[in-house]
Order: structure tokens, then sequence, then C-alpha cells
């Protein structure tokens, strides 16, 4: 009976082996990524999905994610709050849309593009959806169903923490 333990410790022993490396931790179709220390960001694929503009009762536009033929990236900083302050939440959101067929993109015209950015806070006045029409969108093929996007943007409306994203994601 020694004999048994002594070979099932040394098999658990030899079966358990370290992870060579670290990868972006994937939840629910989100991808944890770095950003900046105060927060989180995530970052989303979505596929065979396209952004309806719609105006709300207000005038005030905003996308919705709709069934469609191209892709949205979506991307989300989180800011870390003060737990003391119920109204001290603080996050942005990118809404960008890219033709499905043609994904390799390279442009400063930003105009004739479904990109929108989001600010949510207690910030009156400087909350809600806003269309991105400053910057400059590459996006890549790396190989197979894998992009490296690289995008930077300014929004003169409001202050942003958020200017630039550089990323490499997949179609799958």
């Amino acid at each position: 009976m020694k004999y048994f333990y002594v070979i099932y410790l040394i098999f658990c022993v030899v079966s358990c082996k370290a992870k060579n490396s670290l990868n972006l931790e994937k939840t629910s179709g989100k991808t944890v990524m770095m950003c900046p220390e105060d927060g989180a960001c995530n970052f989303e694929t979505l596929t065979y999905k396209r952004l309806q503009i719609k105006t709300d009762n207000l005038g005030r536009i905003y996308p919705e994610i709709m069934q469609g033929n191209s892709v949205v990236l979506k991307f989300e900083y989180i800011k870390n709050g003060n737990t003391n302050f119920q109204d001290s939440s603080y996050r942005e959101e990118l809404f960008l849309e890219l033709d499905k067929n043609n994904m390799e993109i390279e442009t400063e015209n930003l105009e004739n593009q479904k990109f929108f950015f989001a600010r949510w806070c207690y910030c009156k006045g400087q909350t809600g959806y806003y269309k991105i029409n400053t910057g400059k969108l590459r996006v890549t093929e790396i190989s197979d169903n894998e992009y490296r996007i690289d995008f930077s943007f300014i929004m003169d409306e409001v202050p942003h923490i958020i200017k630039a994203i550089n990323y490499n994601f997949s179609l799958q």
C-alpha cells in the first residue's frame, strides 16, 4: 500500500505543470485588457452586428447594436470609484463599426464612419454619446481572423481619459 501512495504522489507531481505565459482573461465574450491603473478595461468583438443610429426625444443621438453583416468593436473603460460616494462612478465606451468583408482599413477621415464615444458619470451636461470625427484608425490583418487595431482620437465636446486603443483581436 505504501508503494501505491508513493507512485500516486510521483504521478501528481509529474503531471502538474505551471503555465509558461499569461493570457488575457476571457469571460463571456469580453476580453480584459491593459488600461490605466485606476480602472479596468474590456474589449468585445461582436460579429454579424451593425450600429443603428437613433435619436432620443431630446434630439441626442445614440447607437443601437442590431443584427447585420458588419463587425462592431466595443471598448469599455471603468474607473475605480470611491465607495464612500454614491455618484463617484465613471465609465467611457467606444463603439466602432467595421466592414466584415474588408477589415483592413487606414484612414483619418472618420466623419463618414460609425464611430461613437460615450461618457457616463455624474458630470452635468457632459454625459451621453458623441460622434467621433477626429482621429486616426488603422486595422491590419496579422493572420487568419486575427487583427491589430491602432486607433487614436480626440473629442472636443467632452474631456476623456482614453485617447487611444492599440490591441490585437480575433473574429472567432
